[in-house]
């Protein structure tokens, strides 16, 4: 017996428990959540009605739900772009020299220890049309005109981006400066010596060799985006407005939300299929297009 065998051996009983915990927590509730798909049900009463895919023909149908759909789409694309944007900006300004570096980091990631909700109240009231710390500021600097009720339905979805990135492009930071710590700082004193400026070393040295951590990151942000529901659902103080709905948001307005008719758990679960299935396709194409030759230093 080869020592592969052997250790083969050895390794599955400890893999048993944790397969176990899985299909009972993942893929148990996933065939369940399926089969719920195909039922007419309110979830609180044992009555049924099986439609098969009806759910699903419905739900291409539902302008509410392409309407949520486009809304996720755009806080993928858009609130994604700005926040690694903001992120390689970061970077390139805190390893250039600047002092105070660790506290500047802790002060940008310090939003994502903060509780969702406390967040919404927060900006909440800098929205504010009357008190908020954004028309106060305009109305100080003789701006009043541009001042605007920035929680009506026409501003309420630009307001709510602003809010997810200045709370999550911290997170992102982090991590990708956790990758660029793993870099030898040789190759940026060859550089240096060479004559290449910051923004060539970051583009020449940094991205590439953080290229995995930074694919990583982008594949969560996708994953996080397409689930995203508490902070948005917050938001307008638990009574999101139809103008914010999100996928998920859509999710729980259905199966629990009051609108006519109240309590369709099915077709909810009908939406939630879709939209795991949407994440699952984000996540293969996502991981061929960044996918690239592996650089070693």
């Amino acid at each position: 017996m080869t020592v592969y065998e052997r250790n083969r051996k050895l390794v599955i009983p400890f893999l048993l428990p944790a397969l176990f915990l899985y299909l009972l927590f993942f893929i148990y509730p996933a065939i369940r959540g399926f089969y719920y798909s195909t039922l007419e049900w309110s979830g609180f009463t044992q009555a049924a009605d099986f439609r098969g895919l009806g759910n699903f023909f419905e739900l291409f149908q539902d302008q509410w739900f392409w309407r949520s759909l486009s809304k996720t789409a755009i806080i993928l694309s858009l609130g994604g772009s700005i926040i690694f944007a903001l992120v390689f900006l970061f970077v390139i300004l805190l390893n250039s020299g600047v002092k105070s570096r660790n506290f500047f980091r802790a002060v940008i990631f310090l939003p994502n220890i903060i509780a969702p909700v406390a967040i919404t109240i927060l900006w909440g009231f800098i929205y504010n049309q009357r008190f908020g710390l954004i028309n106060g500021f305009l109305r100080i600097i003789g701006l009043d005109k541009l001042a605007q009720p920035w929680m009506a339905p026409e501003y309420i979805f630009w307001s709510m981006i602003i809010m997810i990135v200045w709370t999550y492009v911290g997170f992102y930071l982090v991590i990708l400066l956790s990758g660029i710590a793993k870099i030898p700082p040789e190759l940026y004193e060859v550089a240096v010596i060479e004559g290449a400026n910051p923004t060539q070393m970051f583009v020449k040295i940094t991205v590439p060799l953080v290229w995995d951590v930074l694919s990583i990151a982008v594949i969560y942000w996708g994953i996080f985006s397409l689930k995203m529901f508490e902070i948005i659902y917050s938001f307008s103080g638990f009574l999101p407005k139809a103008g914010i709905w999100t996928t998920a948001v859509y999710v729980y307005i259905l199966g629990f939300g009051k609108i006519n008719p109240i309590y369709r758990l099915g077709y909810a679960t009908a939406v939630a299929v879709v939209l795991l299935i949407f994440v699952m396709i984000f996540v293969i194409v996502s991981r061929y297009v960044l996918q690239r030759e592996r650089v070693e230093y």
